[in-house]
């Protein structure tokens, strides 16, 4: 074991960083760092620097292409659907072609920097950029399922047009979550066009992948101490930029990150009186407003905030799953008793089923679902009863705004196609 120290000094104070670098006698296996007493944001810096500098940078890449979310046998079956006019698909591409992400005349709105305060005070570009990667996602999309060109080139406008302007970053308070939505959407829409378009020019391509690199990585590796949507959305962000700039230490911070953060977001009786703790070994807030509820098999950690926010972080739990699964790693086999605990807990509450729910908790349609219970339900055959009932009065899902989109379009009773 190598041990040094590093100091890092400010105008504001001085901190000493111990760093630890554990190498194992087996060749070819990469260091592990760990750092401690360090604040949030310097965590976050040194950790990149690390990926960037300490002989982290991924090996001859062994990713399989397209495989953020989605794999070209499932882009040919959703393509033949759709033409064959074959539901939940024809449905769900007919309400994502009348959005205005999918419009042949929509146009980005990039920025040098995006501000995002709590609360969207400011909103300087927020809004703005998660339509734009909602939009370039939804034209790449529209590009393989109808053929035609002009929606991948409209995919690359956008993309090219970020990849030019973003200089500054994500700042302010919720500039680490929006470059966590954000950066969960792009590489969808990039690897979908990189893969299967031969218009984007290597140079753009090139630079979009320096642009995830510097612009969104710095605001979410250190993960997150708050809700747990947030390092959710992180860990997945981490995995799909893995993916599509091949790297695969990013690749694996994404599923360590996930893997500390997943079992402490959705409660199982066999966890205790209380959840599992996450990494940074503090619990974070089941209540609201200091009303709780009980502890029953299924809560989400922010099932007492609302129904979306809790939603958030079950979509960005199952999408870094399902990238993971494309690339070979079954993530869902070690949380899915949770995933479908928490799946059948909230549509028990929901029409047509129609339990009264327990005090103080609201349910509602979400634009999500879909991924889970294809693989849950459509891949391994597992009976989901109350999200069976549930689910054709969800159809078809929608974009969020966040990074919700499409479910329905893209996993709606799909299956196990392509996967390796």
């Amino acid at each position: 074991m190598e041990l040094a120290s590093i100091r890092v000094h400010s105008r504001l104070s001085t901190e000493s960083i111990r760093l630890s670098r554990e190498r194992c006698c087996l060749k070819g296996t990469r260091p592990r760092y760990y750092l401690t007493g360090l604040s949030d944001m310097l965590r976050r810096a040194l950790i990149f620097l690390l990926l960037s500098t300490f002989g982290l940078d991924a090996a001859a890449s062994d990713f399989r292409h397209p495989g953020v979310l989605l794999n070209r046998a499932q882009l040919d079956l959703i393509k033949q659907r759709v033409a064959g006019g074959i539901e939940p698909q024809k449905t769900a591409f007919a309400a994502m072609l009348a959005s205005p992400y999918a419009a042949l005349t929509y146009k980005p709105t990039p920025r040098a920097t995006v501000e995002c305060g709590s609360y969207s005070r400011p909103d300087l570009g927020c809004k703005d950029e998660r339509r734009d990667s909602a939009a370039a996602y939804s034209q790449a999309l529209a590009w393989y399922v109808m053929g035609k060109p002009e929606y991948a080139r409209n995919a690359i406008e956008i993309m090219n047009a970020w990849a030019r302007t973003l200089t500054g970053g994500h700042t302010n308070n919720n500039g680490p979550i929006q470059a966590a939505w954000t950066a969960s959407v792009w590489p969808r829409a990039a690897e979908i066009i990189r893969h299967t378009f031969d218009g984007w020019a290597a140079d753009d391509s090139a630079r979009f992948e320096k642009m995830l690199r510097e612009q969104y990585v710095p605001s979410i590796i250190g993960g997150s101490s708050e809700n747990g949507n947030k390092e959710l959305a992180m860990s997945e962000a981490l995995i799909n930029i893995g993916v599509f700039n091949e790297d695969r230490a990013l690749f694996d911070a994404g599923v360590k990150m996930w893997r500390g953060r997943a079992p402490a977001y959705i409660y199982l009786s066999r966890d205790g009186p209380t959840p599992v703790l996450p990494p940074n070994g503090e619990m974070p807030y089941w209540s609201n407003k200091g009303i709780s509820t009980p502890f029953v098999d299924g809560l989400l950690q922010e099932s007492m905030r609302d129904a979306h926010h809790a939603n958030m972080g079950f979509a960005s739990m199952v999408n870094a799953a399902e990238t993971a699964r494309q690339q070979g790693l079954d993530l869902y086999a070690e949380q899915g008793a949770r995933i479908i605990a928490a799946m059948e807990f909230q549509a028990q509450f929901l029409p047509p089923n129609g339990a009264k729910p327990p005090p103080n908790l609201e349910f509602s349609l979400q634009p999500t679902w879909e991924i889970a219970f294809n693989h849950f339900h459509h891949r391994l055959h597992i009976a989901l009863p109350k999200m069976a009932k549930m689910l054709p009065t969800n159809r078809p899902t929608g974009a969020d705004m966040n990074h919700i989109v499409w479910e329905t379009l893209t996993h709606g009773d799909i299956g196990a196609v392509g996967l390796p």
